[in-house]
């Protein structure tokens, strides 16, 4: 269930506000996220959650399999209160199709889709890491900033829905309906054509 919040997340966390080249701080990043339809969370709670992602996210960008095991540790230790709702839904899921299965096979596509965002994000890290002349913390949070600000402006609804689809189109009729099934119970579908997909 951590891998499936943290994959939610980070998509939900790239996408913030529709601010162009400007910085944006972990707070706008989460309220965007619960403005794109994330409902399991609320802002204030996912923001932990991205604090404890942040050195992560600066230190080994390219490193999915880090983000992914610190996500899901980051989710985990910050969602006490979400224990027993996020157990069951992962209990749920897992009862019409393997949850941790279709992650991994939904992992390279979702890349791919999200390839135009994550490079702008990386490009304008590399560049704050080389140029920004202040140190330790307060050179990671002025660079994850500045992606926030970056990524915020290539997220939306949109560009969701477009991930959405062809992600539907790569999912067998059982996995996809099982996704439709619990997604209204992690996010709010009813602005995505994508959930009105049948298989």
């Amino acid at each position: 269930m951590a891998k499936f919040f943290t994959a939610l997340l980070l998509v939900s966390s790239i996408g913030v506000a529709t601010v162009h080249a400007a910085a944006a701080t972990r707070a706008q990043v989460c309220l965007k996220a619960v403005n794109l339809g994330l409902t399991f969370y609320t802002a204030k709670e996912c923001e932990p959650i991205l604090a404890c992602i942040e050195p992560t996210l600066y230190n080994t960008p390219e490193d999915t399999t880090a983000l992914i095991d610190k996500g899901k540790t980051c989710v985990i230790n910050n969602s006490m209160s979400k224990a027993l709702p996020a157990l069951s839904l992962y209990n749920g899921f897992n009862g019409c199709t393997d949850l941790m299965a279709l992650l991994d096979k939904m992992m390279a596509p979702f890349q791919t889709q999200c390839k135009p965002v994550i490079t702008k994000c990386l490009n304008v890290l590399n560049k704050c890491k080389k140029n920004n002349t202040k140190t330790g913390t307060a050179k990671q949070t002025a660079c994850l900033n500045q992606v926030y600000g970056e990524g915020i402006a290539m997220v939306t609804k949109a560009f969701i829905n477009k991930v959405c689809t062809a992600l539907s189109k790569k999912m067998t009729s059982v996995e996809w309906n099982c996704c439709k099934t619990y997604a209204p119970k992690v996010v709010n579908v009813k602005p995505y054509a994508c959930y009105n997909i049948e298989k």
